[in-house]
């Protein structure tokens, strides 16, 4: 993230306010109460996450996203053909009824997936918890949201608040310490 600020905010600011909240809500408030719609997206999301890096280094990272929501959109499109929303009722079901042990464990991974921003390897310790703590609360938080107004939207968007918040406090004290 270091480097990204120095080198090149607006990749930074697109990745962390619109990419990241976008594939991360995919991947861990889906299940929480799941629509039709947010099941198939979650299975468009993992492929998603982990396609990305089949994708060559060298290829610019604005096609690099651009391909990546093409391949998103079209994923999406034939599942959602593909799968009819008969076939995901019991799964629906089940989720819906057992919605606040999957907000607890989608928060716990949330916090966990959240250690790479923190160290390279991982390490447990008290420190290392204390920084992860407050991503299991904002992913219970947003899991709340999903609940609450049954839309995926709203919780990605609460996601790219903060992160924006954070980018641009990054980028604005960075402005200011090159000055």
């Amino acid at each position: 993230m270091r480097e990204l600020l120095k080198n090149n905010p607006l990749k930074l600011f697109v990745l962390a306010v619109l990419f990241a909240p976008i594939i991360e809500e995919m991947m861990f408030r889906t299940l929480i109460k799941p629509s039709h719609s947010d099941i198939i997206l979650l299975l468009c999301s993992w492929p998603l996450f982990y396609s990305n890096k089949f994708i060559p280094a060298d290829v610019h990272w604005v096609i690099k996203l651009g391909f990546i929501a093409i391949f998103l959109f079209t994923v999406f499109t034939i599942l959602k053909q593909l799968i009819p929303e008969q076939r995901t009722l019991k799964i629906r079901n089940f989720l819906s009824r057992h919605a606040m042990v999957v907000l607890i464990v989608s928060s716990l991974l949330f916090g966990m997936v959240h250690i790479n921003n923190y160290v390279d390897t991982f390490v447990l310790n008290a420190a290392l918890i204390a920084l992860i703590i407050p991503r299991i609360i904002s992913g219970f938080m947003m899991g709340l949201l999903k609940i609450k107004n049954k839309n995926i939207a709203w919780p990605m968007a609460l996601h790219a608040m903060n992160n924006g918040f954070v980018i641009i406090i990054l980028i604005f004290s960075k402005t200011m310490e090159n000055s």
